[in-house]
């Protein structure tokens, strides 16, 4: 026990240490107004962002002169002249999977040592479920757990050893949605956490996306700036973030193991295995 107890000091400092580290990195981000409901401005360290209304990511590499929020960094402009620590794309409608791998694959390579987090965005509230659940990639881009997972294994053959890991922000509504069907939430229905057909409540779905984007970057949650959330919704909403935990330290894991074992193992590649663990998707390298 007492061996036990003089390890808790050591893991406090370690946790604070790494808070630290978070808060100093610079972040990227760019995407359409499901990035915007992630509140980068609230989000620790240097942080810049590029984001366009409405569109896709192939969009917006195409014409990055105008901006729909008019505090964005241009994009050509931040990535040609700084190295950030970490860059988020957020995949949307109107692009097919070749298309935002081909524009994402063109980003992360005029960033050469920064990880990447795929935002994935979520649905309409009106399709989520059936977006959701479908195994297509082909056609344009669906908000599903096979079109994100079908990015970040093309991502990762092309960029081995990068670090690659995604915010899971529709996984968190998937987990929302079934607690409702439960009885388990506090809401009567999944619209009740959005805004309109597809932007997140100011309070409650912002909270959980803005906190989704941060545990992706390697940040301690936060409530700054939600300081009207109910405390029963607040505590709801840490529950559902609390899936989250592991996910980050797996796949960190999982790159250092790649590279130790990429010799050993010859020509055998990394597969990502699906586990669904109360509706919420982990994603394991083996």
């Amino acid at each position: 026990m007492k061996a036990r107890s003089s390890l808790i000091p050591l893991v406090v400092l370690l946790s604070l240490a790494l808070g630290a580290a978070a808060a100093e990195k610079s972040v990227f981000l760019i995407g359409n107004s499901l990035t915007w409901d992630t509140v980068p401005a609230k989000l620790d360290g240097d942080v810049q962002w590029h984001v366009d209304c409405g569109k896709s990511l192939p969009y917006i590499h195409a014409n990055p002169e105008k901006p729909c929020v008019k505090a964005s960094t241009l994009w050509p402009k931040a990535l040609s002249e700084k190295q950030y620590d970490m860059v988020s794309f957020q995949s949307h409608y109107g692009a097919t999977l070749e298309e935002d791998f081909e524009t994402i694959s063109k980003w992360v390579g005029m960033q050469k040592e920064a990880e990447v987090v795929i935002h994935t965005g979520w649905a309409r509230h009106a399709t989520r479920a059936e977006e959701y659940a479908s195994d297509a990639t082909s056609g344009k881009m669906q908000h599903s757990q096979a079109y994100i997972r079908a990015l970040l294994d093309k991502l990762r053959k092309r960029f081995p050893g990068r670090v690659f890991r995604q915010t899971h922000a529709q996984d968190l509504l998937a987990k929302v949605a079934t607690d409702i069907e439960k009885g388990k939430a506090p809401f009567e229905k999944l619209e009740d956490i959005y805004r309109d057909a597809i932007h997140m409540n100011t309070v409650t779905g912002r909270y959980m996306m803005h906190n989704a984007m941060r545990h992706a970057l390697g940040q301690s949650r936060s409530s700054a700036g939600f300081e009207k959330l109910d405390d029963k919704l607040k505590a709801y909403f840490d529950s559902v973030l609390d899936t989250l935990e592991g996910v980050r330290s797996r796949q960190v894991l999982s790159v250092r193991s790649s590279r130790r074992d990429r010799s050993a193992r010859g020509g055998l590649k990394g597969k990502v295995g699906d586990v669904m663990r109360e509706g919420f998707l982990v994603e394991i390298r083996t």
